[in-house]
């Protein structure tokens, strides 16, 4: 038969007719056990063909079939039970009239993934008709953002995808990796069929949650979707959820029947993997590999900035038949100083700052003793004259700058409050949040040309001083121990944040297994040449 052929199906059913496939051998175990059962009762009529259509030979010939047969036809191709209903129509009209331009458009971009995607869920034991539930999540954009911040094709928050394996980081969010994300989603969608025992309420879990579709279920006295979408117990979100996976099955799997055009062929995704350690620039590798630089990125969509993560290699995805050329390219130490924009000796921890009013990233960049291109590559900066006050800024720490777990770090001595002796690592930045005073008072205080220091020099502190501030809770300081009495109201977070130090760090000091302190007590602190302030956070990631 010649495809392109108009059919009008208007379903009348006082309950819900599912298509089951039982001939086919091939479903999973969870499919099979997922296709569904026909309401008792359940009626569908078909409403007579029109005339006029393309094809007259297959308008005659459809309307010899009979229900039952109809109803298969339109099921063919689907390892997953499909429920026809009142609902489902409604959506099917609505795809094929104004919601059509938009359909098209995902199903088109939905072809390059969808080999992959089935793969994986073939492999996760799964349905593969799941394969298109991206189309109704994000259309298939690896950056589509939900009001409640959910990310990714298969649109994950935060929490869920962590709790699946996803890598999210400031370097690396996984909820845009294609394969991943799917391998993730593939395992969630699982554990919610095994919790609720169907297709249709673990698809619209995995809209409104499990718990609350639970809630749904015991308020409602039962199982069935097709009655919790008539109650009140569910969100319209979620009671329209289902239906419109449904009216997309039958659209993705008839194309011909409904008149839709067939997509245009396009290539399926395909990549070659290359290992890369290090903080490598996509952008200069793209231009020595003569690869276009837009292409790696939606290769690797889960890549934050222009830069690949610091730490362990990361799996980088290059045109297909351009690994060993990258690969090459990434091991040559001839390129290392051109596509390494950060330097051996930064990039291992970092700091984030968030940036306060007056501050620039030229301030940064000196006061941390990072070269300020550095700072503009790794946080993806186009312009830094347009950085504003609040941005965390992402910077690569000197391992001197650290205080690494079991070493005190960066000692202070105090002379009478008003001194400090300069010690290996410390920056007037961090000598200046130290005694909670600004950079330029600092340098004014002490008549310094520039903001370079060397260790061993003695620096006059301007009032008011940390140590000044301390002193009316006798505060004791030698050899760069502070040790500090608790007061009455006090708490580790509270002086945790005054001193500059982490509560994990107390509590490590001091030997404290809980977070329960009494006044009286003394506490031992380590200076360590830098502050929280709730704006710094320093830590692997």
């Amino acid at each position: 038969m010649k495809r392109f052929v108009w059919i009008s199906l208007v379903i009348f059913a006082l309950g819900c007719t599912t298509l089951k496939m039982a001939s086919r051998s091939k479903s999973s175990s969870l499919s099979r056990g997922g296709s569904g059962t026909s309401v008792a009762g359940a009626h569908v009529s078909v409403k007579e063909i029109p005339k006029g259509g393309k094809n007259l030979e297959d308008e005659l010939y459809l309307q010899q079939l009979s229900e039952e047969e109809l109803l298969e036809k339109i099921g063919e191709g689907s390892d997953m039970g499909i429920s026809i209903n009142r609902e489902v129509q409604r959506f099917i009209d609505y795809y094929l009239g104004r919601g059509r331009k938009d359909f098209l458009r995902y199903r088109e971009r939905a072809e390059r993934y969808i080999p992959l995607v089935k793969e994986i869920l073939r492999r996760e034991g799964l349905p593969q008709d799941l394969a298109y539930l991206p189309i109704l999540e994000s259309g298939y954009w690896a950056t589509a953002l939900s009001r409640s911040r959910a990310l990714g094709y298969w649109q994950f928050i935060r929490s869920t995808a962590r709790l699946y394996g996803l890598r999210i980081d400031p370097w690396v969010d996984e909820r845009m990796d294609i394969e991943r994300s799917t391998v993730a989603a593939a395992k969630y969608l699982r554990d919610l069929y095994a919790r609720l025992g169907s297709w249709e309420l673990a698809i619209s879990a995995y809209n409104a949650g499990p718990i609350r579709i639970e809630e749904a279920i015991k308020r409602a006295g039962s199982r069935d979707f097709w009655v919790l979408a008539h109650s009140p117990y569910l969100r319209e979100e979620t009671k329209e959820y289902v239906p419109r996976f449904m009216a997309i099955l039958l659209l993705v799997h008839n194309p011909d029947l409904y008149g839709l055009p067939l997509p245009d062929p396009s290539p399926p995704l395909a990549y070659d993997v290359v290992k890369v350690r290090g903080m490598m620039d996509l952008r200069r590798l793209a231009k020595l590999a003569g690869v276009n630089y837009r292409d790696l990125r939606r290769l690797n969509p889960a890549l934050r900035h222009w830069v690949t993560p610091p730490g362990p290699p990361y799996p980088l995805k290059v045109p297909e038949g351009l690994g060993a050329k990258v690969s090459a390219i990434a091991s040559n130490p001839a390129y290392a100083g051109i596509l390494y924009p950060v330097s051996d000796r930064y990039g291992h921890k970092w700091i984030r700052h968030r940036l306060l009013k007056g501050e620039s990233l030229y301030l940064l960049a000196r006061s941390y003793g990072v070269p300020l291109s550095t700072l503009i590559v790794v946080n993806g900066i186009r312009d830094p004259r347009r950085i504003r006050a609040g941005k965390t800024i992402l910077i690569p720490a000197r391992a001197d700058l650290w205080v690494r777990k079991g070493v005190r770090g960066h000692l202070v001595r105090c002379k009478g409050g008003s001194t400090y002796v300069v010690q290996e690592g410390d920056t007037l930045w961090h000598i200046a949040r130290l005694f909670r005073v600004s950079v330029e008072g600092l340098m004014r205080r002490n008549k310094l040309q520039g903001a370079r220091i060397r260790p061993g020099e003695t620096l006059l502190i301007p009032p008011p001083t940390m140590v000044k501030k301390a002193s009316s809770r006798k505060v004791r300081c030698g050899k760069g121990v502070i040790r500090y009495r608790v007061k009455k109201g006090d708490n580790l977070w509270s002086i945790a944040r005054a001193f500059g130090v982490h509560v994990r760090e107390l509590k490590r000091w001091n030997g404290l297994r809980h977070n329960l302190i009494h006044p009286g007590r003394t506490l031992i602190i380590y200076a360590s040449g830098g502050t929280r302030k709730g704006r710094v956070a320093r830590g692997k990631i």
